[in-house]
């Protein structure tokens, strides 16, 4: 934000050059991006906009920085103006506070070249006197404040919802259609200005108007900022309303505003109206050197912290601090221990041994065999990804109270969503994805449990379920678990350990990507520290296939798991090596190889064939299944 160092220095006399201000003030303070002449870019954090979107708060922090007073500006009181100026605040308008002041000019008044100069400095245009009075009165105080042509009006002044569709045309000629949670101010007829945001040309401001109507006002920042957003029209008030601001700036923009107009055009006040609808409770916290003490380290005493709180507009009385209103930011004792230590100097606390036991952490085993498994996956080729652990997962998911967004709304209940919102968002770009993710799920009830899942997207002649669970056999194997089974299921494979059913294999609805999740904890269970070693048998293997058709409602791992439980001794392994379907789709070719071979001796042919003959017998027993 830019500020203009001549006027800062004007309201704390005696501080030092430019460049030294720079540097000691952002120890405590704020960071000074970049200095230009009279102009100092200083970045404000988020949380103090509230009190440091000014000259006045920017001064005020100096004089606490390098031990000098800030001096008050001058202001004009209203309150015993007698006289009610026609004005209505709606409940539903979002509007905790509105000043309104009709004023008659007395004379045309000019723009000061002072006043000029720190306009210049911050980057705002030059209009006329009045405009240019409030916008100093925004720079200087904080508070946004807008002026109309009060001749130019019909009827009561209205601040209201806009109704769905209105339109208005703003001072620089540009046309917004609002919606019905936006905030306007408006007379019996049109919109004056979209509130907190931009002024309308319906009673705009010009060098011949004679009576005005001066506004101080705060709106809901919430509202302000989803305002601007959507209407594309960001604005000093804007960007200040949407931060959060306190209603006691209203009544002191007011104030200042009328004693610059009293002195540079004579103005004369008719009416006034001050409509308060959320009176902002003062706050007290109470201050405790001990606990000061146990979190920071520092031995301050009560009497340092006042005289440090009082530089920075905190008032104490006792042990008791009374928080400026304006200090939204500030809330629980940390808050207070955060504005004096950083005042004091974060340099100055001295660095001591910690005087408690360090116990070493310990090895969680969850975290050891996630490590295992992403090795595993990075060794086959994956690529490990994060998603967002909120979602919409639907009815069954438990749902959050406060969510971030609409779409965010549920705890996820799996990790195949964020896998295939990813591969969604990367398939343009690649014709083959292969990812996986570990991370924590949580059922309809919001108990958790850490999981696995593995995704791949497969080249256009590749049938990816095959392909998948090829890769979580060899994830599986490479952490221990060799007791694995895929039992078909529609279009899924229930991936089972013994009777327990660990997990799933299942194919999109497009058939074009695979997915596999299981529970992690359940997997920790069935891995092995260790492998045995087995020797290599030293006798030679005999490979046979046997090729056969089968219905397209037959899945290959239903022959495997057929294969399988005969318990045929010596059969090592049995593989897919091919695989076509025929001309109208309804069956396919397979052929499957096995493997033959006994730790203890050479097979003869006569052994393999008579095993060979009881596969075939029992393969062709199957519904669908024709031997070739």
């Amino acid at each position: 934000m830019k500020f203009s160092y001549s006027l800062i220095k004007e309201m704390t006399p005696g501080l030092p050059a430019k460049e030294k201000f720079a540097e000691e003030f952002a120890l405590k303070s704020f960071e000074v991006e970049k200095i230009s002449g009279d102009m100092i870019d200083i970045k404000i954090t988020a949380n103090r906009w509230c009190d440091a979107s000014s000259h006045e708060g920017v001064a005020r922090e100096a004089a606490a920085v390098f031990g000098l007073r800030s001096l008050p500006i001058k202001t004009i009181a209203f309150n015993k103006v007698r006289e009610r100026l026609a004005l209505k605040v709606m409940k539903d308008s979002d509007c905790s506070r509105y000043i309104g002041v009709l004023i008659e000019l007395r004379k045309k008044g000019a723009t000061p070249l002072w006043m000029k100069k720190y306009l210049k400095t911050c980057g705002i245009q030059l209009i006329n006197p009045v405009v240019d009075i409030l916008n100093y009165v925004m720079i200087e105080t904080g508070q946004p404040m807008h002026a109309f042509d009060a001749e130019k009006l019909e009827g009561n002044i209205l601040v209201r919802k806009a109704i769905k569709g209105e339109k208005v045309t703003t001072i620089d000629g540009d046309e917004y259609c609002l919606e019905n949670n936006d905030t306007v101010i408006a007379d019996r007829d049109k919109i004056l200005a979209i509130a907190g945001i931009k002024g309308g040309r319906g009673a705009e401001i010009t060098n011949s108007t004679k009576m005005v109507i001066l506004e101080s006002a705060n709106f809901n920042p919430t509202s302000i900022y989803r305002t601007s957003k959507r209407i594309k029209l960001e604005t000093d008030a804007s960007r200040r309303y949407g931060h959060g601001m306190s209603s006691s700036k209203v009544q002191k923009g007011m104030e200042r505003a009328l004693q610059l107009l009293s002195e540079i055009c004579s103005v004369k006040i008719i009416s006034v109206a001050d409509e308060y609808k959320i009176i902002e409770p003062k706050k007290f916290i109470k201050f405790d050197p001990i606990k000061f003490k146990k979190i920071t380290g520092v031995d301050i005493s009560q009497n340092q912290a006042s005289i440090i709180l009082k530089k920075l507009g905190f008032k104490m009385k006792g042990n008791i601090v009374e928080v400026p209103t304006e200090r939204i930011d500030v809330a629980i004792f940390e808050d207070l221990i955060e504005e004096v230590i950083r005042i004091y100097g974060l340099n100055e606390i001295k660095a001591e041994a910690p005087a408690i036991s360090i116990i070493p952490a310990h090895n969680d085993p969850i975290i050891s065999f996630r490590e295992k498994i992403k090795r595993a996956m990075i060794e086959i080729g994956f690529d490990e990804i994060i998603s967002y652990s909120f979602g919409n997962y639907g009815d069954n998911a438990p749902e959050l109270i406060n969510p971030i967004s609409s779409d965010k709304a549920y705890m996820r209940t799996n990790l195949m969503q964020g896998l295939d919102e990813a591969i969604e968002k990367n398939r343009r770009l690649f014709g083959e994805i292969k990812i996986f993710e570990f991370g924590k799920v949580f059922d309809g009830v919001g108990a958790e449990h850490w999981s696995v899942s593995v995704a791949v997207k497969t080249k256009k002649d590749e049938y990816p379920l095959r392909v998948l669970r090829g890769v979580v056999e060899s994830m599986l194997c490479k952490i221990g678990i060799a007791e694995a089974k895929f039992v078909p299921s529609g279009q899924q494979l229930i991936f089972r350990i013994g009777k327990e059913q660990v997990g799933k294999l299942t194919l999109s609805m497009n058939g074009e990507r695979a997915f596999f999740e299981a529970n992690v904890e359940k997997l920790m269970q069935y891995s092995e520290g260790e492998f045995e070693y087995e020797p290599i048998s030293p006798y030679p293997s005999i490979i046979r296939d046997i090729s056969l058709w089968a219905d397209d409602t037959i899945q290959v791992g239903e022959l495997f798991e057929i294969v399988n439980t005969i318990n045929v001794p010596n059969l090592n392994d049995v593989d897919l090596v091919d695989y076509y379907p025929d001309s109208q789709n309804t069956r396919a070719g397979v052929t499957l190889r096995l493997v033959f071979q006994s730790p203890e001796k050479t097979l003869t042919d006569a052994e393999v064939d008579a095993w060979m003959d009881k596969i075939t017998t029992i393969l062709s027993t199957k519904q669908g299944v024709v031997i070739r």
